[in-house]
């Protein structure tokens, strides 16, 4: 596909960079001469220096012959004003990134009366992702394939633990629950595991399961931790008003903790249920004062990443089961994972490139098995990768056990019309099907996990 992004900040650069990997032309825009003459030496893609609104460098650069138009500079009003252009000028779909609270609730129109087919709302979708993970509080992170029917949870390996010392071939005869698990990082080595292989304490895993299924299987891990009440928030950005929103109406009770006494405010006034403290949510008097040890789960939400570190570390420390910390920069996440082991933590910006390709992937028209939807995880050492499966594929039409994958791959799901099959070696992937597939290696095509 030929691609133009607008924006060449830690989003935009992200998007070029793994769009570029999976052989897409890509054209990026951006008024910065030495982040494009980066992106240019480092991703082998095309660089222009200029206003990604103007219509002359929309000409220059071939946006009425592109079949996506991307925009995700750091101000809403220029990422729609692009978006409307490069409709008007003949991209066949445009993408905008819309951060104000003031448009949330007038997505839809947008979208159908300016002519923008994505628009997304960083802050608002990191809000879901954490609400997720508090109404599953066992897990680290859940994914969701298949329209929400297929979920893929993430969890550590425990002393005491029913995994622990665990023989995968022995599972099913340890928990009564159709799961399978797909994934594990020992140290700084990511396995996909086989059936000989033995679980030990300290084990970042990840296991798949339907949706309905999935309460049961945390209870039959002996993870099923009580379902969370009361939430403190610290840090009244974006993500938090959108979150403490979404909590309220769960019916939990909230409270937040905002430095600024503008924002705790205009919180005050926009959140109606919620309990908003001015304060200096780093202050450890603060804290115990606001009765941090007597919260069910802490999410650190303010806008600065070693802040919110500190802060999930400590709340652990004074006994709050769940904590969330919310990490803007990718490298910081990685180098604090094993600091921060037992809490959740979610990246806004890794998340929003993840919409935008997933999008891009839905839509591409290519001839075969098409990626759907995919996910790095394990801090990027192996991918979940759902595909449909295309009639005439080499992995449709013959029981699992017949198919000789390449190593580093295992099929962890299917979905087949509305039921979800945790596979075993007699499952058959029929056109149509959707397949979760656990890779160590990016394909882009369901077959080339295939031995030849």
């Amino acid at each position: 596909m030929n691609i133009v992004i607008v924006g060449a900040g830690k989003i935009g650069a992200n998007l070029t960079k793994f769009l570029a990997i999976e052989n897409h032309n890509v054209t990026v825009i951006d008024l910065s001469r030495r982040v494009i003459e980066t992106l240019v030496n480092d991703c082998d893609v095309i660089g222009y220096v200029g206003n990604g609104a103007a219509f002359k460098t929309q000409d220059e650069t071939g946006v009425a012959k592109c079949d996506c138009f991307i925009a995700v500079t750091g101000n809403d009003e220029l990422n729609i004003m692009s978006c409307m252009i490069a409709a008007k000028t003949g991209a066949k779909r445009t993408i905008a990134r819309v951060r104000s609270a003031e448009y949330s609730d007038q997505l839809l129109f947008m979208q159908n009366k300016l002519g923008i087919d994505l628009l997304i709302n960083p802050e608002f979708e990191t809000a879901l992702e954490v609400a997720r993970i508090i109404d599953f509080p066992s897990a680290t992170k859940i994914e969701t394939f298949a329209k929400g029917r297929i979920d893929l949870a993430e969890i550590i390996v425990t002393e005491g633990s029913p995994l622990a010392n665990l023989q995968l071939k022995d599972l099913k005869q340890v928990i009564n629950v159709s799961i399978l698990i797909c994934a594990v990082k020992r140290g700084e080595e990511v396995i996909i595991p086989g059936g000989n292989f033995v679980i030990k304490p300290g084990d970042r895993l990840h296991f798949t399961a339907s949706r309905h299924t999935l309460p049961s299987a945390f209870k039959a891990l002996g993870l099923q931790k009580k379902k969370i009440k009361s939430v403190l928030l610290v840090g009244g950005s974006r993500t938090s008003y959108y979150l403490a929103k979404a909590l309220l109406k769960a019916g939990k009770f909230v409270k937040l903790i905002e430095v600024s006494e503008e924002k705790a405010v205009a919180l005050e006034e926009s959140l109606d249920g919620a309990s908003v403290i001015c304060g200096d949510g780093t202050d450890t008097d603060l804290l115990t004062e606001e009765g941090l040890a007597d919260f069910d789960a802490a999410v650190a939400l303010t806008n600065i990443d070693e802040e919110n570190i500190i802060l999930s570390m400590y709340a652990a420390k004074q006994g709050v089961s769940k904590t969330v910390c919310k990490i803007n920069r990718d490298p910081l996440a990685k180098m604090t994972s094993d600091m921060l082991a037992d809490c959740s933590v979610v990246c806004p910006k890794t998340n929003t490139a993840s919409i935008i390709l997933r999008y891009i992937r839905a839509v591409e028209k290519v001839s075969g098995d098409s990626i759907k939807t995919l996910y790095k995880i394990l801090d990027g050492g192996a991918e979940a990768a759902e595909f449909i499966a295309a009639e005439g594929s080499g992995i449709v039409g013959k029981p699992l056990r017949e198919l000789k994958l390449k190593e580093g791959n295992i099929i962890a799901c299917v979905s087949s019309g509305r039921k979800v099959i945790i596979p075993d070696g007699n499952t058959v992937i029929n056109p149509g099907d959707s397949v979760i597939v656990i890779t160590k290696t990016a394909h882009s095509l369901l077959s080339e996990i295939l031995k030849d």
